[in-house]
């Protein structure tokens, strides 16, 4: 009887660790994420049978319903019904938002994932470095992954709890936790620069630099002189690799250019509905320009992607999703203090360094980035549903 009563209880410890589970899983197994996601959906299920009521989400949330709509949509006239149909099977993962919402009633569990998140990039930081050691140097030839299937899969993770802590130390009093967090810091830091992933670096970097020009623009003073002696300090690899960012005869750049002119092609013939969901590799070799040498898989951009692949209608539902996320984290963070506000802070500036990151890369169509993305920019909502006293300390 005990058990049966966690299973059809959600706010549980068994889907607690469950989700702890998932949290710390997202840097090491995909795989190991989905079974325990599903097990997580399996739960929402019971609950919203259960309870007869919808699960509370952030007001934001109607607006990727919205994009998820105007996507099934697209689905419907893709050039590739299947393999479209394949790929929406991402839309459950939106779900976790409501999870984390039921399950984080506490400020202690609230910690607890915080620490499950922070020690699973830290220790893929660490399995990165390690393989560096092992293939005797930092190449392009062997970049860093980590235990995910790409490296900027491997860096992007690790992005979001780079910039998620580096805001949290500047609000964190204590100084055993201030030099725990400097030393993880340093750690994640070294294993970005290693991947070699520019569009991290641009992310990660754009993010810091308007966080601290919000908390205190004479910062800059030490940091840009800081910046410039790392590039110094850095091995000839990395800052050769940093440079080729303003190289406009760098071959990968070169190639952003060809993906962004196939993108816009593809745009003018399916205006509407786009050639669908996880179809642009079916038609790229069509649309790109002779002197191109490679196909590619999908834009590299967030925003190009969905306007070829789902239509000018889904690009403005995804635009309003992100401008409402955007809005509501602004005010949470005006209307919060402490450790509330530490939460929305952190949550809205990686999510500034995703959005930078994703305009030379397609992260959004990732699903371990959707994972850790949606678990951050559903803690600073904790409050507005659960009253638990726990988690209204700071």
């Amino acid at each position: 009887m005990r058990y049966i009563k966690h299973i059809s209880d959600i706010s549980s410890n068994l889907y607690f660790y469950l989700l702890l589970g998932l949290l710390f899983l997202i840097n090491l197994t995909i795989a190991g994420c989905f079974i325990l996601f599903t097990l997580l959906l399996v739960g929402l299920i019971i609950h919203s049978l259960k309870t007869k009521k919808i699960p509370p989400v952030p007001g934001y949330y109607k607006y990727l319903l919205i994009y998820i709509l105007l996507s099934l949509i697209s689905t419907l006239f893709a050039i590739d019904k299947l393999h479209s149909l394949k790929d929406n099977k991402e839309f459950f993962v939106y779900l976790l938002i409501p999870i984390v919402l039921l399950i984080i009633n506490s400020k202690k569990r609230l910690l607890y994932s915080l620490y499950a998140v922070t020690a699973s990039a830290l220790l893929s930081a660490l399995i990165g470095l390690a393989q560096t050691v092992t293939a005797g140097g930092i190449s392009l030839d062997n970049r860093l992954k980590g235990l995910t299937s790409h490296w900027m899969t491997y860096s992007g993770l690790l992005m979001f709890i780079f910039i998620f802590l580096f805001i949290y130390l500047f609000y964190e009093k204590r100084k055993n936790k201030r030099i725990a967090i400097v030393l993880t810091l340093c750690v994640i830091l070294a294993s970005i620069l290693i991947s070699q992933t520019r569009s991290v670096w641009v992310g990660l970097f754009i993010s810091s630099g308007i966080f601290i020009i919000y908390y205190k623009p004479k910062i800059l003073y030490i940091a840009v002189p800081g910046l410039i002696i790392l590039f110094f300090l850095l091995p000839q690899s990395i800052k050769t690799r940093v440079t080729s960012i303003f190289d406009p005869e760098n071959a990968t750049n070169r190639d952003r250019v060809y993906m962004f002119s196939v993108g816009i092609k593809i745009f003018k013939d399916y205006p509407l509905t786009g050639v669908g969901p996880n179809n642009i590799e079916k038609v790229y070799d069509r649309y790109k320009p002779a002197q191109a040498e490679l196909s590619n898989l999908h834009l590299h951009n967030n925003f190009l992607q969905v306007l070829a692949e789902r239509g000018v209608p889904a690009l403005l539902g995804l635009l309003a999703a992100f401008a409402a996320i955007f809005l509501q984290l602004v005010k949470k963070i005006k209307n919060s203090s402490d450790l509330k506000k530490r939460i929305a802070l952190g949550s809205l500036f990686l999510f500034i360094g995703f959005l930078v990151s994703g305009l030379f890369e397609y992260n959004f169509g990732d699903a371990e980035i959707k994972f850790l993305l949606f678990y951050f920019l559903s803690i600073p909502f904790l409050t507005e549903e659960n009253k638990n006293d726990d988690l209204q300390a700071s």
